[in-house]
C-alpha cells in the first residue's frame, strides 16, 4: 500500500534528412521531457474532475486511460463541497477491484485513507470536516492494474449534539450511569425496549462498553452518530451482562443502546465506558 502517488507523460518528434532522423526525434524528445534545447517541460495532462454532491450517490469506471498514482494504480477524482465541523461518510464499492479510498483538501493535501473500512473490498471513510469549501475524494484500486465499475457515496453524519429518537442522556468516557427500562420505553423493530445514550469518542481510542443488570438478560449496541450499528454483544460481560470493546473509526458522536436481549423483559441498568 503506498500513499505518495504521482504521474508524468512523453514527447514527440518532426521531419528530419533520413540520416539525421533518429537523432533529431532522440532530440526532440529529450527537449519535451527534460526542458533541454531552452523550452520549458511539457506540463502533464490535466485530471478530469467530477463532482459528487452531498448525501448521493454516484457510479463510475475505472479503466486504464485514467491518470495513475506512484504505484501505478488507476484513480478517478472527486469534488464536493463540505462545512466545518460537518461528518461525514465516504464509501467505495466495488464488486470488480479492491478500493481504495483518500480524502483530500482542496489542494491535494491527504486527511485521510481507507482500504477495507467498507466491509469485504470496500472502502469507507469517516471523517469531520475541519473547514468549509472544497475537498476531494480520490476514488482508487489497491492494486495496479485493477479497473472495472465502482458506486461511489457520499453522505453526513448526525451532528455532534443532534438527538435522535430513544436518547435519554451523554456518558463520558470513564464514567458509569444508571437508568430503567420500562414498558413505554423505544422499541427496536424485534419489540424489544431500549434507551440510547450519546458520547464523544475519538479516532483510534479502543473503548469498553459494560451493560449490567439484575432484571434482564442485557444487550448492548453501539452506533455511529447516524444511528448504523457498529457493534453489539449479549453475554461477554460475564453472566447476562453485555460488553463492547471496540476501537473508533472517526472522532465525533457515537450512541449506546442499552437493550434487553428478549421483548417483554423491564428493569433497572447499569452502564459504564471505559
Amino acid at each position: 500500500m503506498s500513499t505518495a502517488r504521482g504521474w508524468a507523460g512523453p514527447g514527440g518528434a518532426g521531419r528530419a534528412p533520413a540520416r539525421a532522423w533518429g537523432r533529431a526525434a532522440a532530440l526532440a524528445a529529450a527537449c519535451g521531457a527534460f526542458a533541454a534545447c531552452g523550452g520549458p517541460p511539457r506540463p502533464p495532462a490535466p485530471v478530469p474532475v467530477r463532482t459528487i454532491a452531498m448525501n448521493s450517490q454516484v457510479t463510475g469506471v475505472i479503466t486504464k486511460a485514467d491518470p495513475r498514482l506512484r504505484d501505478s494504480s488507476s484513480y478517478q477524482l472527486w469534488r464536493f463541497a463540505g462545512t466545518a465541523g460537518q461528518m461525514v461518510q465516504v464509501d467505495l464499492i466495488s464488486d470488480e477491484f479492491d478500493a481504495f479510498l483518500y480524502l483530500r483538501d482542496s489542494a491535494g493535501g491527504e486527511l485521510a485513507h481507507d482500504d477495507d473500512g467498507g466491509g469485504g473490498t470496500n472502502a469507507r471513510i469517516l471523517y469531520t470536516l475541519p473547514y468549509s469549501g472544497a475537498y476531494q475524494i480520490v476514488a482508487n484500486s489497491y492494486r495496479a492494474g485493477q479497473g472495472g465499475h465502482y458506486t461511489l457515496g457520499l453522505k453526513t453524519l448526525a451532528a455532534a449534539g443532534g438527538v435522535l429518537p430513544g436518547t435519554v442522556g451523554k456518558v463520558a468516557r470513564g464514567q458509569t450511569v444508571t437508568g430503567r427500562l420500562r414498558a413505554d420505553s423505544p422499541r427496536l423493530n424485534d419489540g424489544s425496549v431500549y434507551e440510547a445514550w450519546t458520547f464523544m469518542g475519538t479516532a483510534g481510542d479502543t473503548i469498553e462498553v459494560d451493560l449490567d443488570s439484575n432484571d434482564f438478560d442485557a444487550y448492548a449496541i453501539l452506533q455511529n452518530g447516524n444511528g448504523e450499528r457498529l457493534a453489539e454483544d449479549d453475554d461477554s460481560g460475564g453472566g447476562t451482562n453485555a460488553r463492547i470493546v471496540y476501537t473508533l473509526p472517526y472522532t465525533g458522536p457515537y450512541r449506546i443502546l442499552a437493550n434487553t436481549y428478549k421483548k417483554g423483559s423491564f428493569g433497572a441498568y447499569t452502564l459504564s465506558v471505559k
